[in-house]
C-alpha cells in the first residue's frame, strides 16, 4: 500500500468513528449513549429509590441512550443549588420544598414530572400514646429530621387539616437514625416523622409501632423530579430528559408487573448492583414495595395539575408561599 492511499484509508476511518459519535440521541447504539448527572437529597439504596435502581441495574437507561451519574448531596438546598448552577440536570424533591423555592423565593425551576404522587413521609408512635388522626397529636412532642424542610412542613399540613393548634405540639430534632424508634418507646418522645422505609420495617418487626400515613389527610408531598428552567430551554437537555423519565416509567412498570412474585425479580435486579438492607427481609419488600408502587400514581411519571393544585392551596394556606399564584406555570411536562 502507497503512503498516499495509507493517509487516505486513515482519513475514511477517522470520519467513520465520527459519524458513528454522532448518532441520532434516540438511538440505542453504544456511541450514542449520553451521560447525565442526577442529584439525590440520600443515597439511592433504598426501596424510595427502587425504579432508579431498577433502571440502572436492568439496562433501561442504557436502551433509552443514556448513562445516569447519581450523586448524593446532603439536604434539598445543595441538590437546588446543583440544578440551578448547571453541575446536573435533574433532581427530586418534595413539592412542599419545590413551591417554597419557586413561589417564595423565585427559583427559576420547573417541574417535569412525578415519581410518588403520595408522599413518603409517615408518622411514627407506639401502642404507649398512639397517633392516629391529627386530634391525637395534640400535646405530643414530635420527633423531626431537622427544623424546617419537607417532614416539619407536612406535619405543619396534618396539624392545620385537623384543626390542631401547632402551638400545642412540641418539637425536637431527633435525625433519622435508625434507633429513633426506641425515643418513642423510652417516653422521650410521642412521635416522630420518618421516611416510608423505616415505617415499614417497624410495622413488621416492633409490634408496638402504630404509624399514621399523612397522604390520608393532606394532598401535598409528593416527590417531583425538577429541573432548571434555562436548562429545559435546551432542546437536546430537554430531549435527555424526556428519555430519562421514560427508562424510570419502564423501571416502574417492571416492578409493578413482579408484585405477584413479592417482587421476587425486582429483588434479584436491585441486588445485582446494589447493597439495600430492606430488601433482606421478604415480608418487608413486598408490603414496602406494595406501598410504593401504589404512591406512584398512574400514568405514571405524569403530574397531575389537580392535585398540585391542591397541594398549593395548602403550602400557601399555611404561608409558605403567597397565595394568588399560577402553580400550573411552574410545570414543564414531559412525561407520555
Amino acid at each position: 500500500m502507497s503512503r498516499g492511499t495509507g493517509l487516505l484509508t486513515a482519513a475514511l476511518a477517522a470520519i467513520a468513528v465520527l459519524v458513528g459519535c454522532s448518532a441520532p440521541a434516540g438511538s440505542t447504539g453504544a456511541a450514542a449513549v449520553e451521560r447525565i448527572t442526577v442529584v439525590t437529597t440520600a443515597p439511592i439504596e433504598s426501596m424510595s429509590y427502587a425504579p432508579e435502581m431498577v433502571a440502572t441495574a436492568r439496562g433501561d437507561f442504557a436502551r433509552h441512550g443514556l448513562e445516569v451519574d447519581y450523586q448524593a448531596l446532603q439536604g434539598s438546598p445543595a441538590a437546588l443549588q446543583a440544578v440551578l448552577g448547571g453541575s446536573a440536570v435533574l433532581t427530586r424533591l418534595g413539592d412542599i420544598e419545590t413551591m417554597v423555592a419557586v413561589g417564595a423565593r423565585g427559583a427559576p425551576l420547573r417541574v417535569v414530572g412525578t415519581e410518588q404522587a403520595l408522599g413518603p413521609v409517615r408518622i411514627a408512635s407506639s401502642t404507649r400514646a398512639p397517633v392516629r388522626t391529627p386530634a391525637d397529636l395534640v400535646g405530643k412532642t414530635v420527633g423531626i429530621p431537622s427544623q424546617g424542610g419537607t417532614s416539619e412542613w407536612t406535619l405543619n399540613l396534618v396539624l392545620a387539616r385537623g384543626g390542631v393548634d401547632p402551638a400545642s405540639v412540641r418539637r425536637e430534632v431527633v435525625g433519622l437514625a435508625p434507633g429513633v424508634f426506641d425515643l418513642v418507646t423510652a417516653g422521650r418522645i410521642d412521635a416522630y416523622m420518618t421516611p416510608l422505609d423505616t415505617a415499614t420495617v417497624l410495622q413488621h418487626t416492633r409490634p408496638e409501632a402504630v404509624v399514621l400515613d399523612p397522604n390520608s389527610v393532606v394532598s401535598a408531598g409528593a416527590q417531583v423530579f425538577v429541573a432548571a428552567a434555562d436548562q429545559l430551554a435546551d432542546p437536546a437537555t430537554e430531549d435527555r430528559l424526556r428519555r430519562y423519565l421514560a427508562a424510570i416509567r419502564d423501571a416502574m412498570d417492571f416492578v409493578a408487573a413482579d408484585a405477584p412474585t413479592g417482587y421476587a425479580e425486582t429483588t434479584k435486579v436491585i441486588t445485582s448492583r446494589y447493597t439495600v438492607p430492606s430488601l433482606a427481609d421478604p415480608a418487608v419488600v413486598k408490603a414496602g414495595l406494595d406501598a410504593y408502587v401504589a404512591s406512584w400514581g398512574s400514568p405514571r411519571v405524569v403530574t397531575s395539575a389537580d392535585r398540585w393544585t391542591a397541594a398549593y392551596a395548602e403550602v400557601s394556606g399555611q404561608g409558605l408561599v403567597p397565595a394568588g399564584q399560577d402553580p400550573q406555570a411552574w410545570l414543564h411536562p414531559l412525561g407520555p
